[in-house]
């Protein structure tokens, strides 16, 4: 099986992130499906939106920006109507967004979506799209019980999605074991910090084994009967022997986020299951 091409954020550096246009697009250019990063409001909405609070380089409402001075706008805090006061389809000049992606289009009357509303086009595509959902909690309200609350809302919402059609991603553990415990046929995949920007080769790829024997450690410890379907992994961190012990391990292999031509056919070459890219377009031309 050839891998798996998944839109980061929608494809960040072609479209705003995060928003229903930016999927359709990527959809819309042969993207296999769409990685996406949910938060809950304060009425337990869940929203499409990668930080715990709104942007200042990248929000306006009635026109005008979010102060870059203000007191952060934390989405936990709000309320699903006062966040469609916000657009977020243009990002300033010379800000970090725009210095990062700086072919991305801009485009006005952009707002933040429901995750329902991504679920509901999803469905009307003719092949439905493969969905990576990661559930946020950094920089949230961390406690066990609001993982579990936020968790609980994600699961009534894909309970009716085929297991082959979506995987659920995290950094915390607790929303993971949490969803197997109410899902227990739904594909988890356990999201981890780069190993390798800090460390030797050698010693890179002894902690990442670790890692992915701690992963499946506390899989088996859950209770749950779900196990841990996939590790998702920055992609400086997947080499042949890595990538081999997680495949020896049971686990299916993503990498996040993949810009470049030349890292793009190194992990095609290694046969990983999906790559997550901001340049799906990049990815096209180089799988090919």
């Amino acid at each position: 099986m050839k891998t798996r091409i998944i839109a980061h954020r929608g494809g960040a550096s072609m479209w705003p992130e995060n928003t229903l246009m930016a999927f359709d697009q990527a959809l819309r250019l042969g993207c296999d499906g769409l990685e996406l990063d949910l938060q809950l409001t304060n009425d337990d909405e869940l929203v499409v939106h990668h930080d715990a609070n709104l942007r200042s380089d990248s929000t306006c409402r009635n026109g005008e920006w979010i102060p870059e001075a203000s007191s952060p706008l934390r989405l936990e805090d709000m309320t699903y109507r006062e966040l469609t006061d916000f657009e977020v389809g243009i990002c300033r000049e010379n800000s970090d967004i725009h210095q990062k992606h700086p072919y991305r289009a801009n485009f006005q009357g952009l707002g933040i979506p429901k995750f329902s509303e991504v679920l509901e086009m999803n469905a009307t595509y003719e092949k439905t799209p493969f969905l990576m959902a990661e559930i946020k909690t950094e920089g949230a309200s961390t406690s066990k019980s609001s993982c579990q609350h936020r968790t609980d809302i994600y699961a009534r919402q894909i309970a009716d999605i085929e297991p082959e059609n979506i995987v659920t991603l995290c950094f915390d553990w607790r929303c993971l074991s949490h969803l197997a415990s109410l899902l227990p046929d739904t594909p988890l995949g356990f999201t981890t910090q780069p190993v390798s920007r800090e460390e030797s080769s050698g010693k890179a790829n002894s902690l990442i084994k670790h890692q992915i024997e701690q992963m499946n450690e506390l899989a088996a410890k859950s209770g749950a009967k779900s196990p841990l379907n996939a590790w998702n992994a920055w992609h400086g961190d997947i080499n042949a022997e890595t990538a081999g012990f997680a495949h020896d391990q049971g686990l299916a292999l993503y990498a996040w986020t993949v810009n470049t031509a030349d890292d793009m056919q190194r992990l095609f070459d290694l046969g990983i299951h999906s790559l997550m890219t901001d340049r799906p377009d990049i990815a096209f031309k180089t799988r090919c």
